[in-house]
């Protein structure tokens, strides 16, 4: 007797585990999916037709102050126009992640214009994660960060999932960054931010590849090279 094949549900739950491991839960009896971020909670009900039909509602949502978010939530899921028959529970998360950070960026942002107009030696690499990046204009705009010295250098994936790896003077990188998130996305998610420099195989400036493995191949020898792989690896959920 063959093994039955996994529902469309089941490969989307087992992927989204994989993708955040011990921040989602689901209950098949309740037809109900939790995600954790934090202290933040988001708890949606999933049709018995889901993925194809049917859209997950959003039964609670809050912060970590325990604020109700619902209505941002509902919204920002809303904007983005997802289509009735398709897997969307990563990008409702990405929504609910985005309503989080809201109240953060003013603040992101302020900082980003203090170290333009101040001397600062840091440096900063950033991951960002995209449900997809399909746009010309777009990836024109990914591959453009502003003048700095040294440079910022990275990596851009275009399709499903799109992926942007920038690294270079942290007033730079976060200015691109905050640039890049003010376009209308389906999905932005920063899963890597740190003070740290990183170095690629084909030197400086962003240089777009095809595939998730020219990306992988896109970091430079050796063990520093190594363990920045590592790190993106963890970053989008693959390690």
């Amino acid at each position: 007797m063959s093994m039955q094949e996994p529902s469309r549900l089941d490969t989307e739950l087992e992927l989204l585990e994989a993708m955040y491991p011990d921040q989602t839960s689901h209950s098949a009896k309740s037809r109900e999916f939790r995600f954790l971020d934090g202290a933040a909670s988001l708890l949606l009900r999933l049709p018995e037709t889901y993925p194809e039909s049917g859209s997950p509602d959003v039964i609670s949502a809050t912060n970590a102050s325990k604020t109700d978010i619902r209505n941002q939530t509902r919204s920002g899921i809303k904007e983005l126009g997802l289509a009735d028959g398709e897997e969307a529970l990563d990008a409702i998360i990405a929504a609910f992640q985005q309503v989080l950070e809201s109240n953060t960026t003013q603040h992101s942002d302020q900082i980003s214009s203090t170290s333009r107009d101040s001397t600062d030696n840091r440096s900063k690499t950033v991951i960002v994660w995209l449900h997809h990046l399909l746009n010309t204009n777009k990836r024109k705009l990914a591959l453009s960060p502003p003048p700095a010295s040294p440079p910022v250098s990275g990596l851009t994936k275009p399709g499903y999932p799109g992926i942007l790896i920038f690294s270079g003077p942290f007033s730079a990188v976060n200015e691109h960054v905050n640039t890049l998130k003010a376009q209308n996305w389906q999905a932005f998610q920063v899963r890597y931010e740190e003070e740290t420099l990183w170095h690629f195989a084909h030197g400086s400036a962003v240089r777009e590849v095809e595939t998730m493995a020219d990306v992988v191949k896109g970091f430079e020898a050796g063990e520093r090279g190594k363990n920045q792989k590592e790190e993106f690896l963890k970053a989008v959920g693959i390690k």
